[in-house]
């Protein structure tokens, strides 16, 4: 019975985006629509695959740590565990900009919907060339008042593995010179790719901010440390309750 509740929700979620885009597809390519209409889009879209989630997959939300959540511009560093983590953080914060692979702008419609609301692509086979312009994008972002997102494994990980973090992290922790707020997630319990989604609660959790002027390899050990400890955590916790 869930893995058929489970099944049918994959198929309303990619039936109900590909109709939301659709829906809104014309705004898209008229030159001229504020850029605001569209991240609002974006936002009430996130909120109703909430909504949606709780009721055909009985799977909600616990977020955590909201005193850490910054009312200025800041860095959040998140640990990227499902598919979730790409479009949730939408339906928290007021309008961030992630950091994403420039593929993604390929895909069709979404991936104009993340163009015009103002995401920042990184080509990662350019290595310094597209840095530079990753830190130049997320400065201007951030002077606009939006805080930016990053995955700082640069790539999703299994419920329970560490990749390296990859140093492009510190570039920008270094060159915005503004807190680091690491989230930690289990995201990857109940959203697994090419998995079931399951239903209890995911938690995304907001730790206390690193403050900048820290040296490289402190600042990577202490960010690490913090994101994959509070990880740990929540994995030995939900995995002990979780409905299979």
């Amino acid at each position: 019975m869930l893995h058929l509740r489970s099944s049918f929700f994959r198929g309303f979620f990619y039936v109900w985006t590909a109709l939301s885009c659709l829906i809104w597809s014309p705004l898209l390519y008229i030159p001229g629509v504020p850029r605001h209409w569209h991240a609002a889009f974006q936002t009430r879209w996130s909120r109703s695959v909430r909504f949606w989630l709780k009721l055909i997959q009985g799977l909600k939300m616990d977020v955590r740590g909201q005193e850490h959540i910054s009312r200025s511009p800041v860095i959040y560093a998140m640990k990227h565990q499902s598919m979730l983590d790409t479009f949730i953080m939408h339906s928290i914060l007021d309008d961030p900009a992630f950091i994403m692979k420039e593929e993604i702008l390929n895909i069709p419609l979404y991936g104009r919907v993340c163009d015009k609301v103002g995401n920042i692509p990184i080509d990662r086979d350019m290595g310094m060339k597209s840095m530079k312009k990753m830190l130049i994008r997320s400065r201007k972002e951030m002077d606009s008042g939006r805080s930016v997102i990053i995955f700082p494994e640069g790539s999703r990980a299994r419920p329970g593995e560490k990749h390296p973090y990859l140093s492009g992290i510190f570039g920008i922790y270094k060159y915005l010179k503004v807190p680091v707020i690491p989230v930690a997630v289990n995201t990857g319990i109940y959203w697994r790719k090419g998995g079931h989604t399951r239903q209890g609660t995911f938690v995304i959790e907001f730790l206390p901010p690193i403050m900048p002027g820290l040296q490289k390899q402190e600042f990577m050990d202490q960010l690490e440390k913090t994101i994959e400890t509070a990880c740990d955590k929540l994995m030995v916790k939900q995995e002990n309750t979780i409905c299979v």
